[in-house]
């Protein structure tokens, strides 16, 4: 009986590594592609921008490119995210890390980053969307370019200077694969599980109580509270600014501002529904795991699956972003094309300068031999008498004239 359920756990364990495994492979193509898409239009986006000549479409495109950027920060986070995938992926076939500690502390900050700098950066947008609605004229010295850029720089040497212990103590450990305990080199329990075939090398942070707490106030909590405020604000005064305008109108009826700021409620309602789906399962695991009220191991799949599922959420999470904040953003599209078109217009032109400019060269080429041509046989006439005096050396030196 024993060795059957040993049997039908080690199925267990190598059916769930093969399911994450796929998984996460899934999410690493969707989010890579996504977010680089995204990046790749932003910068089309914010490059051509500078080389746009007209200032008037300068001056409004401005006003709205520094959302851009934060889009573009929280792609490129989640790029980062999405990236160390690959990592876990042979890590979980293989059974151990065989990347050395120089990755392992890469890997573990990667995987952290989001928690903290994903999650300012979803903040800040939510802030920005509120300014935009609710104090559009006062807001506009804020909402620019360079605050923007500002702002992206703070928040991301905040979330380097709070993850710094990451950094530190991120480690490659010897561990017994069923207790999930580390192993000290030369003691009794590394050496039963060399014995038993238990030991392997794992790439580890073992936070502390202090860490997970600062984080999960810092990363999760607090934005969760200010992403909600945010939103309602700017659900109410789109209600309102709905209903002021249907009452000057003297409409009774739903109309086309009430449904446009249903549609806006509702993707305002899917993003935060959306936040709290795939990052709360993660940090209710977490805290419950630091303070000891589960315990996690191979031993345990079913605990195990959950864990690895809270942990897709928030890959999936990553790897969805682009939708929510890029591809469904109608100015992003339309100034994404006006780039193209931009550029396309200026190649053509720098062509045609440079046909001009290769045209006018053959010109002058063609005018030089042509007065060449015209005017060596006067030269010529002016000495023909004494070149009838001359040898024969001199004819051809004429012959080589002409």
């Amino acid at each position: 009986m024993n060795s059957t359920t040993q049997e039908n756990d080690d199925s267990s364990r190598t059916t769930l590594k093969l399911v994450l495994a796929i998984s996460y492979l899934v999410l690493f193509v969707i989010g890579t592609v996504g977010n680089g898409t995204v990046i790749l239009m932003i910068i089309n986006i914010l490059t051509s921008m500078k080389r746009n000549v007209q200032a008037g479409k300068r001056k409004m495109m401005s006003s709205t490119n520094h959302v851009f950027i934060y889009v573009l920060g929280l792609s490129i986070v989640d790029l980062l995210v999405i990236l160390h995938l690959p990592f876990l992926v042979v890590d979980l076939l293989k059974g151990q890390w065989l990347f050395g500690v120089a990755m392992c502390k890469v890997y573990w900050f990667g995987e952290s980053v989001n928690k903290l700098l994903s999650s300012f950066l979803m903040t800040v947008l939510s802030w920005d969307r509120y300014m935009a609605v609710c104090s559009p004229v006062r807001s506009m010295k804020y909402r620019s370019n360079a605050t923007a850029l500002k702002v992206l720089l703070a928040c991301t040497i905040f979330a380097t200077v709070l993850l710094l212990p990451v950094l530190i103590e991120a480690a490659v450990f010897k561990i017994d694969k069923f207790r999930m305990i580390p192993l000290a080199d030369g003691s009794r329990e590394l050496a039963q599980s060399d014995l038993a075939g238990t030991t392997m090398s794992k790439c580890m942070f073992d936070a502390d109580a202090t860490f997970t707490l600062y984080t999960f106030v810092i990363g999760f909590a607090a934005p969760a509270f200010l992403i909600i405020i945010f939103y309602l604000q700017v659900i109410c005064a789109l209600q309102k600014s709905s209903r002021n305008i249907r009452g000057a109108r003297g409409i009774t009826k739903p109309d086309g501002s009430s449904n446009r700021v249903k549609k806006v409620t509702k993707r305002i309602v899917a993003v935060i529904l959306f936040y709290f789906l795939c990052w709360t399962p993660q940090w209710t695991l977490n805290i419950m795991s630091q303070f000891n009220l589960i315990a996690v191991s191979w031993m345990t799949p079913a605990l195990s699956a959950m864990f690895f599922v809270a942990h897709l959420l928030v890959c999936f999470n990553s790897a969805a972003n682009p939708v929510l904040y890029a591809y469904i953003n109608r100015e992003l599209r339309t100034q994404h094309v006006m780039a193209m078109h931009r550029k396309r217009h200026s190649v053509c032109q720098q062509e045609q300068r440079l046909t001009q400019r290769f045209q006018k060269l053959c010109d002058n080429i063609l005018t030089s031999l042509f007065h060449r041509k015209t005017h060596v046989p006067l030269v010529i006439e002016k000495h023909v008498t004494a070149a009838e005096n001359t040898s024969s050396s001199t004819d051809e030196d004429k012959d080589d004239y002409l």
